[in-house]
């Protein structure tokens, strides 16, 4: 059996852990977990030498951190969760003795991702009695908050594939488990690091090599592991499943304290912000309402895609429930509606990206049974209807004017601007 200094102190090892770790608040267990350093400053490494001086000095032998990065990892920005980004991961926790069920729902989970157009920024992690399916954080942008896209995408996952998750569960006799345990300080085995109980390494490989893992690969004298995987990605890989995972995020971590669980429940999100403004203004300019939510759902999916890839951009698949047409069909024309060109459908008048119109209760799914959940939708319907009336028509009838004047101011506080407004008349929005 290797000794924990000798492994630690292996070149690769501690290059690894190193590279790895940057910008991650590091953590390091042995008879007790340790975060913090003698002047009470979070632990980091300093370089790749600092590992195996770290290990010895804290008598370690299992080296985490933390799933969140941050720009300097220093008192203020811990305490203060201030995450420049975040690893999306899936938590398969089994038994040594089935640990084929880890492999298994690692399989379902990365299936579900690649059909999502997800396959170069995925690696997978053998921490000892389970595997971690990880995505880069590169893979998402930065519209939203790190922690929240991270935790939307897996929740959105975890969701999709739930009924394959409990037949292998029930399969393996309750020992699988698949959990969401995304949360601000969530910390995670790094790689090559001990398990903090078996004498396992934990070892990183590609997706395309799940069908041949075992735990062998992970023995400490003879360890099988991809270096560098983690940094393998493509920019903004996840950004057509996070549009789609953030429809329907609903936030539930464990360790958000009770006013910040209301704060972020009572934000509603920019798709859902766009969709309602859009419809509204419809609405305010043709009166025909199944159109208008037509229309607010149809232009909230063009605008979260236009905001990553610009005006022209088609997805690289149609296996989601949208796709930018590129061209007008026989059942399609391409129409002006207040500065925006989309495409309408000839038989019904609805608006269309994709496949098929956007329809009314489309909108109702995406749009007002989202903000349902934090406000009344009535209300906020009622409130966006006033407010977009407060603006000129020359106004609304202008796309960028629109999106400049009406939209962008209340894209972030629309509760606080267009739901409680305290005084009427314009003033009230700006």
């Amino acid at each position: 059996m290797v000794s924990l200094f000798t492994h630690y102190n292996k070149d690769l090892v501690k290059r690894e852990i190193y590279n790895f770790s940057r910008q991650r608040w590091i953590a390091l267990y042995g008879n007790a977990m340790y975060r913090y350093d003698k002047k009470n400053n979070p632990l980091i490494f300093e370089n790749k030498d600092d590992v195996p001086k770290k290990v010895l000095m804290f008598n370690a032998r299992t080296v985490y951190a933390t799933a969140g990065k941050y720009e300097v990892v220093n008192k203020e920005n811990v305490n203060s969760d201030k995450l420049i980004a975040y690893t999306p991961f899936f938590d398969i926790d089994t038994k040594i003795d089935k640990w084929e069920y880890a492999t298994k729902a690692a399989e379902v989970i990365v299936s579900y991702l690649e059909k999502e157009g997800i396959d170069k920024s995925i690696y997978l992690v053998w921490s000892g009695e389970g595997i971690h399916v990880r995505i880069n954080e590169r893979a998402i942008g930065k519209t939203y908050d790190p922690l929240t896209a991270a935790h939307a995408i897996v929740q959105y996952v975890i969701n999709k594939t739930r009924d394959e998750l409990q037949k292998l569960s029930e399969s393996s006799g309750g020992v699988l488990k698949v959990e969401d345990l995304i949360d601000a300080k969530r910390i995670f085995t790094a790689p090559l690091s001990f398990h903090k109980e078996l004498d396992y390494v934990t070892v990183c490989f590609s997706p395309d090599k799940l069908n041949k893992f075992s735990p062998e690969w992970a023995k400490p004298e003879s360890f099988i592991h991809e270096e560098g995987l983690y940094e393998r990605f493509e920019e903004n890989e996840a950004e057509d499943l996070l549009i789609k995972a953030i429809a329907e995020y609903k936030p539930t971590h464990e360790s958000v304290k009770i006013e910040e669980k209301k704060e972020i429940e009572g934000k509603i999100g920019r798709f859902q912000v766009m969709g309602i403004l859009q419809a509204a203004r419809y609405y305010v300019l043709f009166g025909d309402l199944d159109k208008a939510k037509s229309f607010g759902l149809n232009r909230a999916i063009f605008y979260a895609w236009a905001k990553h890839y610009g005006k022209s951009y088609v997805p690289k698949t149609s296996k989601g429930m949208y796709k930018v047409p590129i061209e007008a069909k026989s059942d399609r024309k391409l129409v002006n509606v207040a500065g925006e060109e989309v495409y309408q459908d000839v038989e019904t008048g609805y608006f269309v990206i994709g496949d098929r119109p956007q329809r009314p209760e489309d909108y109702d799914k995406e749009i007002k049974d989202k903000i349902d959940h934090i406000i009344p939708y009535e209300e906020a319907w009622k409130a966006s209807v006033n407010y977009v009336s407060s603006f000129s028509r020359q106004t609304l009838i202008n796309q960028r004017e629109f999106y400049e004047k009406v939209y962008l101011p209340v894209r972030d506080k629309f509760v606080e601007k267009v739901i409680k407004r305290k005084k009427g008349g314009i003033d009230a929005f700006l």
